[in-house]
């Protein structure tokens, strides 16, 4: 077992410690990563628009998904409002991904040892992948699966699975629990409608809400690890 280091105190570190572990520790010493830490400005921009971007984010989703699920806005289809909302989407995930890696760049190697950070970039990465590649194609399909909404849908499910039961508490498991239990209450009572989108569509929206949740719930997590 090989020997790594924390704020000083040796520790027997893992293959994965201490193969990525060189790494984190060259990116916490670039020049780059000196001028964040030594800035007084750039970290806190960086987390206003990392919430500002949160937040253009939620709605999108939210506007988006309730529609789907049911209970949204009726005036428009599912599809239209998703194509309206597809932009606000894309420009909150980029401010999103560059105000991150700033805010990264200022604690790396406390990022390096805190699972809540690889819980919101495991999330993050599984909800980018359902989102576009199986959630809008369930919209666009009319519920309909299609092999490659199925490849993206396994993918970042499985992902999201892993890392998060390896890496969280029974107290977030169950948290969890009661988010998801809550969503699929949703989508059985909001089915009854005349317009209501097929069952497949309703999980679909629900599932990408979930995905969404937990990456932004990690990442207040990490604040308070």
């Amino acid at each position: 077992m090989a020997t790594c280091y924390y704020e000083g105190e040796p520790y027997d570190c893992s293959f994965t410690d201490k193969f990525f572990l060189p790494i984190a520790d060259s990116i916490d010493q670039s020049g780059i990563a000196t001028a964040v830490k030594d800035s007084m400005t750039i970290v806190p921009w960086a987390g206003s628009f990392h919430l500002l971007a949160l937040a253009l984010l939620g709605g999108a989703i939210i506007m988006s998904d309730l529609r789907v699920i049911g209970p949204g806005l009726h005036t428009q289809s599912p599809l239209s409002l998703n194509r309206k909302m597809r932009p606000f989407l894309i420009g909150a995930v980029i401010v999103l991904i560059i105000s991150g890696v700033l805010l990264a760049l200022g604690e790396v190697m406390k990022l390096f040892y805190s699972p809540p950070y690889w819980v919101k970039m495991a999330s993050l990465v599984s909800a980018l992948l359902f989102t576009f590649g199986t959630r809008d194609s369930l919209i666009k399909n009319n519920g309909k699966l299609t092999p490659i909404a199925i490849a993206f849908g396994v993918v970042s499910l499985v992902l999201w699975a892993w890392v998060f039961i390896a890496l969280t508490s029974l107290l977030a498991r169950v948290a969890f629990l009661i988010m998801i239990a809550g969503l699929g209450l949703l989508v059985w009572l909001s089915g009854r409608g005349a317009d209501s989108m097929p069952l497949m569509a309703r999980l679909g929206s629900a599932t990408t809400i979930a995905l969404w949740m937990t990456t932004a719930v990690a990442g207040r997590w990490i604040a308070f690890w």
